[in-house]
C-alpha cells in the first residue's frame, strides 16, 4: 500500500484514535481497534476503484465495528467497517451455519468477519428486492461494506430510541409495513429494536441486518419470536398495544 494513502487514512481516524499493539502481531498494530493492516488494505482497495472517494468522520460504534460517513461517486455514503481483531467466531458462527446462502464458503477465524461482511451485503441486496427499506448495498471488500447514507448534510438520521418520545403511532404501522415485507423476503432480521430502525423523513430505516437468516435456519423460529416481542414492547411505547399473536397474524407468519 502506498505510504501517502496509510497517511490519509490515519490522518482521518486521528481525532479518535487509541493506537495499541496487539501482543506478537506486529503488522496488525490497531487505532481503535479497529484500523489494522488489513482493514487499511481493504479500504485502499475500496479507494482504488473509486467506491469510496473520502472518508469524512465516525457516525456510530457497536460492538463488531463502526459506522462512517464518506463521499462516493454519487455523494454521500456510509461505510461500514468490522472489526478483524475482536471478531467473536462461535457468536458469528450461530448465524451462518444452516444458512444455505454461505454453505459453500470456508470460514476460520481468521476469515469469518468477511463472511459476515458478505452476509450483510446479501441481506441488505435480498431485502431491497422485496422493497423493504434498508440501505443500498453499494460495495463490499472484505471487512468493509459500503451502503447509501440516510440523512443530509449537516447529520446522520437518528436512532428510533433516540427519537421515540417524538414518534407518534403511525410509525408503529410504518414498521408493520416493513416487517411484512421481510417475512415476504423470507428472512428473519433477528435483531429487531429500536437500536437497528433509524428514523428519517418520517420513515423507518432497517439497518444491521447481518444476522438476518433465511426462514428454514435452525434459529429463524427463535430470532423470529425475539422480534415480535421486541416491536410488541417498542409499539406500546408509541401507544399502540398489540400481543405478539396479534402482530405474528398481520405481517403473515399465522
Amino acid at each position: 500500500m502506498r505510504k501517502n494513502m496509510e497517511e490519509y487514512l490515519y490522518e482521518k481516524i486521528a481525532p479518535y484514535r487509541e493506537e495499541r499493539k496487539e501482543k506478537g502481531m506486529e503488522d496488525r498494530k490497531t487505532y481503535g481497534g479497529i484500523f489494522d493492516k488489513r482493514t487499511l488494505l481493504a479500504f485502499y482497495k475500496l479507494l482504488k476503484r473509486g467506491t469510496i472517494k473520502e472518508v469524512e468522520f465516525p457516525i456510530s460504534t457497536g460492538k463488531e465495528g463502526d459506522v462512517f460517513r464518506g463521499v462516493g461517486k454519487e455523494g454521500y455514503i456510509a461505510i461500514k467497517v468490522y472489526r478483524i481483531t475482536t471478531v467473536n467466531y462461535k457468536g458469528l458462527s450461530k448465524f451462518i451455519d444452516g444458512d444455505d446462502r454461505f454453505a459453500h464458503i470456508h470460514k476460520t477465524k481468521d476469515t469469518i468477519i468477511f463472511v459476515w461482511a458478505q452476509k450483510e451485503f446479501r441481506n441488505l441486496r435480498d431485502f431491497r428486492k422485496y422493497g423493504v427499506n434498508v440501505p443500498e448495498p453499494i460495495d463490499r471488500w472484505k471487512n468493509i461494506v459500503v451502503m447509501d447514507y440516510i440523512g443530509d448534510e449537516n447529520r446522520a438520521a437518528p436512532l428510533m430510541k433516540d427519537v421515540m418520545e417524538t414518534l407518534k403511532n403511525e410509525m408503529a404501522y410504518e414498521i408493520i409495513e416493513e416487517m411484512k415485507k421481510m417475512y415476504k423476503a423470507k428472512l428473519v432480521h433477528g435483531d429487531l429494536s429500536e437500536y437497528n430502525i433509524l428514523v428519517w423523513d418520517d420513515r423507518p430505516h432497517i439497518i444491521d441486518v447481518a444476522q438476518a437468516v433465511p426462514l428454514d435456519h435452525p434459529l429463524a423460529d427463535e430470532l423470529l419470536l425475539r422480534d415480535l416481542k421486541n416491536m410488541v414492547r417498542v409499539f406500546k411505547k408509541l401507544g399502540l398495544e398489540m400481543s405478539v399473536k396479534e402482530l405474528a397474524k398481520e405481517i403473515g407468519v399465522i
